[in-house]
């Protein structure tokens, strides 16, 4: 029997954020332009407009480099990233309404 074409996975916009759930959630992705830096975050403007807070710890890698362990995360950003950067990030849902980036990738403009 054929498969409902309406069962499959609609693609993704990268900027929408599932339902509401448990506790933490895994592998969200988000692309956009960076508009903004301060401290331990990066904020992100998607393709429709929308200013998310990606959280940034250690154990975030930027363009597949830690930030090393010894390192001032609000220094590193600055060094790695700059306002109007493209970027895809991977990040997960932590206590419901926190984004912690697991990756920050630049893309090419």
């Amino acid at each position: 029997m054929p498969q409902d074409p309406s069962m499959q996975e609609p693609p993704s916009s990268g900027s929408q954020m599932p339902g509401t759930g448990g506790s933490q959630m895994q592998g969200q992705e988000l692309s956009g332009s960076v508009v903004a830096m301060r401290r331990d975050k990066v904020y992100i403007k998607d393709q429709n407009g929308a200013v998310v807070p990606i959280g940034v710890n250690h154990s975030t890698q930027i363009d597949g480099k830690p930030i090393e362990k010894h390192r001032d995360i609000q220094s590193h950003l600055k060094r790695e990233l700059k306002e109007g950067d493209q970027v895809r990030t991977r990040f997960n849902v932590e206590k419901t309404t926190e984004n912690m980036a697991s990756s920050i990738e630049k893309m090419s403009k």
